[in-house]
């Protein structure tokens, strides 16, 4: 249980896109699986699908289709300007007595949430025994905030990390990032069905591997926490542009 106030790290925005358009890097498709396989050679992480993960099928073609979205960060969804990149089932909190355009998280605490949009727990309830409550009490001990851990939202997961009960990098963090790129993105590198798949099978301890999997394959490669998040982590930001108009701008 959590009972003094934040202090919130600021969070750098990114440049402020308009229309709810979603270019995609993919539309040059020959270039892009170029560039993909030089960064291949250096090292650097490809966009692919788990069951290739898991196969071992790391390169992708030349002649191949293009390579899918790796989605975006727990940093970009955590950003109240990219309230409007949200598609649904997700809802965003809405939020109260926050000035207008914050940069980043700015200064707001889980006081101004004033409904916290999707339910953390109605996505991953396997992730229950990771929240503690938050409360706040002023200086005579009366309580002025009181959120109980099962309420609390996916976005508040991905903005106030510790407050919830995890720490910013957790796995819970990414799987909330990767909920949310799974909605956003058509071709992003999981379904959504896939993301709460895993994080039943990995938040309680255990491995997972796509249902497409041989069993003989999956028993020695299977994720762990450990390599999911690497693995998703890994993909951020490839072929994962996104226009929108900033949601402060609406307000």
């Amino acid at each position: 249980m959590t009972t003094n106030t934040p202090e919130v790290n600021q969070e750098k925005s990114d440049a402020t896109r308009t229309g709810i358009s979603r270019r995609r890097v993919l539309t040059a498709s020959g270039g892009v699986l170029l560039a993909v396989q030089a960064k291949t050679a250096l090292g650097t992480a490809i966009c692919q699908s788990p069951s290739a993960m898991v196969s071992g099928n790391t390169s992708p073609r030349q002649d191949g289709p293009p390579p899918c979205s790796g989605g975006r960060s727990p940093g970009f969804w955590r950003n109240p300007q990219k309230f409007n990149a949200w598609v649904s089932p997700a809802v965003h909190p809405t939020l109260k007595n926050v000035s207008l355009c914050p940069t980043g998280l700015g200064k707001i605490s889980p006081a101004n949430i004033e409904t916290q949009g999707t339910p953390v727990l109605s996505v991953f309830p396997d992730a229950a025994a990771l929240l503690q409550d938050y409360i706040v009490t002023d200086k005579d001990g009366n309580v002025t905030l009181n959120i109980q851990a099962s309420t609390w939202g996916i976005w508040a997961v991905l903005a106030f990390p510790k407050l919830v009960g995890i720490n910013e990098g957790d796995l819970l963090w990414h799987l909330c990032a990767a909920y949310l790129n799974s909605l956003a993105f058509d071709d992003y590198a999981l379904t959504t069905a896939q993301v709460i798949e895993a994080g039943a099978a990995l938040l309680t301890g255990g491995t997972w591997c796509p249902s497409s999997i041989n069993s003989s394959v999956c028993a020695s490669n299977a994720f762990t926490g450990e390599s999911f998040k690497a693995y998703i982590s890994g993909m951020y930001h490839i072929n994962s542009d996104l226009d929108i108009t900033a949601w402060c701008t609406n307000q």
